[in-house]
């Protein structure tokens, strides 16, 4: 999961900002908003990459919201994830008939929710989905969805894929251990931080013979970066 722009669009503000708090300490950018009107007025000025929408708001319904974002071919391309505490069945049905890319019923845990937000964003609109990331001699085809170094097809486990994708697409940045299990690893809340040690360490063993180790940098008492500086 790459880091992304988010909207939070509830009425409850206690919920809206505990979520873009969690979503913020991920290192994405994220907007808050309490009303169907200030949402859409603020769609017109910068599209997101995710809104994270409320059923029920107090002007117009999440779900007139979401109908309105997925006419429009300029917002279309806006995933929705949709929350709400109704409970009701249909709600859920209606959600995905009119363009949702999730749903989750509140209360939910910030685990779920942080992991719903990946999923959405590993989706194919995602920037980075249907390109190359470069870096040096690494090239990442995430069509392929293999790594080429120096002109040779580095085979990686899946884990290994998404850790180096996710480093090369935010390069320069440092990123603690937990932000890392958060965007790599989502769902899978049993691995501990030093999981991510394990990985770093395989990365730089197999970029070792290219001379590209150094480019995994660990930040003491922060964590992890990519860079091609020193």
């Amino acid at each position: 999961m790459s880091l992304s722009s988010i909207m939070v669009v509830d009425a409850d503000g206690a919920t809206r900002k505990a979520v873009a708090r969690e979503l913020r300490e991920l290192g994405h950018e994220v907007s808050e908003t309490d009303s169907a009107g200030k949402a859409l007025q603020a769609l017109r000025r910068q599209r997101p990459d995710l809104m994270v929408l409320e059923w029920t708001l107090p002007d117009v319904a999440g779900l007139e919201v979401l109908s309105d974002i997925k006419r429009s071919e300029e917002t279309k391309p806006v995933r929705v994830l949709m929350t709400s505490a109704r409970g009701e069945p249909d709600d859920v049905v209606a959600a995905f008939e009119y363009g949702a890319d999730d749903f989750i019923d509140k209360p939910f845990s910030m685990r779920e929710l942080v992991a719903r937000v990946g999923a959405c964003l590993r989706r194919p609109a995602s920037m980075h989905a249907n390109g190359t990331i470069r870096a040096g001699g690494i090239v990442i085809d995430n069509v392929g969805h293999r790594v080429i170094v120096d002109g040779n097809y580095l085979s990686l486990a899946p884990r290994e894929y998404r850790l180096l994708n996710f480093l090369l697409t935010n390069q320069d940045r440092v990123f603690s251990r937990r932000q890392l299990l958060m965007h790599v690893w989502d769902r899978d809340a049993h691995v501990g931080a030093r999981t991510v040690d394990v990985h770093v360490r395989r990365l730089r063993s197999l970029l070792e013979p290219y001379g590209y180790d150094s480019y995994l940098q660990t930040v003491r008492g922060s964590g992890y970066r990519f860079s091609l500086e020193s």
